[in-house]
């Protein structure tokens, strides 16, 4: 009589799900090296820092699942899930905003996608007419046209009486820094691999000297390539390519972290850092750039953070950063307008 036991059917197919939701784990939890790995050295971790919302998703459906089934493998999504406390309060923030404060500088940072509305209308006026609702005195402007000229921001923003744009060259789009204080010490940094810039001005507001940084950081690319995706029959290699270029995107980027790091490293006076950096909060870019720098969101904003309006308002990529040793964020705020893919940032910051 045979006594050996019956071999059993291999169950491949929870062994596969069993086996994804521990590579889902690993995968999500190594986010926190977008942070500190160079794109240079490792683009991959910049990859996971972009999808790592719906990495969380992901594993939170595999946790319900596997609470469901009372299965072992539960313990994964809950790593995955609990290993990324360094991103959940750049998504949710409860401070209350402090009313009636008396913060010298109201300050705004807004890409303001070349001024264009719908059917191409300037919105140069009503952002202008918002910010003077607002109370705001400082302004760092990102895509500005490249013809748009410091004479027509004087005219629209008439409670801006110092303007300095970088000048466009009649090619490429323009930073600008306007502000009721006076302008001075005006510098442009260009990156050698491509057009995107920053732009440093000093204010000087109640005898003490502020440095404003306005930031325009290489583009994803991603509105360029999109198109191609979408409606080309065969994508197999528009896929690669669009990977490849937002790859190389990445690495751009922190080429120009790295340099601008070093300039905001030799600063004499304390700091604003501002504009679009392309980057989420779990990036190279975005950590580099901030060093030891306060993130006003963190400091200040109240409710679920993010200033890219498209993508279903996955991302925050527009920042305001500054000096905590002298400077005090005291409220936080995104604009409810619709002139830009982008949401412009309002930050009431006291001189301690």
């Amino acid at each position: 009589m045979n006594n050996r036991p019956t071999p059993q059917p291999l169950r491949i197919r929870a062994s596969l799900g069993k086996v994804a939701a521990v590579i889902l784990m690993m995968v999500t939890s190594l986010s926190f090296l977008a942070l500190y790995v160079s794109p240079d050295t490792f683009v991959f971790f910049q990859w996971i820092g972009v999808v790592l919302p719906m990495l969380l998703f992901c594993n939170l459906f595999v946790l319900i699942i596997a609470w469901y089934k009372k299965s072992w493998y539960s313990i994964c999504p809950l790593i995955a899930i609990l290993a990324n406390f360094h991103y959940y309060p750049h998504k949710f923030q409860m401070h209350q905003p402090e009313e009636g404060n008396l913060a010298e500088i109201k300050f705004a940072t807004y890409n303001v996608h070349e001024f264009k509305m719908i059917y191409n209308l300037s919105s140069m006026e009503q952002i202008a007419a918002y910010f003077s609702t607002n109370q705001v005195n400082t302004i760092c402007l990102q895509e500005v046209p490249a013809d748009c000229t410091e004479a027509d921001f004087k005219q629209i923003f008439s409670s801006m009486p110092y303007v300095v744009i970088t000048g466009g060259g009649g090619q490429y789009d323009q930073l600008a820094i306007l502000s009721k204080y006076p302008l001075d010490s005006i510098s442009t940094i260009s990156f050698p691999e491509r057009p995107n810039c920053a732009l440093l001005a000093d204010i000087t507001v109640n005898n003490k000297k502020i440095r404003i940084g306005n930031f325009h950081l290489q583009t994803t690319n991603w509105n360029q390539v999109k198109g191609t995706l979408l409606y080309q029959e065969d994508t197999r290699h528009s896929w690669t390519d669009a990977l490849v270029t937002i790859s190389n995107n990445f690495k751009f980027r922190g080429r120009q972290v790295d340099s601008l790091r070093r300039i905001l490293d030799g600063s004499p006076y304390p700091l604003v850092v501002s504009g679009d950096f392309n980057n989420t909060p779990v990036s190279y870019g975005y950590n580099t750039i901030k060093g030891d720098l306060e993130d006003a969101y963190l400091e200040a904003g109240n409710g679920y953070g993010y200033t890219y309006r498209y993508f279903m308002k996955l991302y925050r990529i527009d920042f305001v950063l500054y000096s905590g040793t002298k400077l005090k964020a005291k409220n936080y705020r995104t604009g409810d307008i619709d002139f830009s893919d982008h949401s412009p940032v309002l930050v009431d910051m006291a001189i301690h």
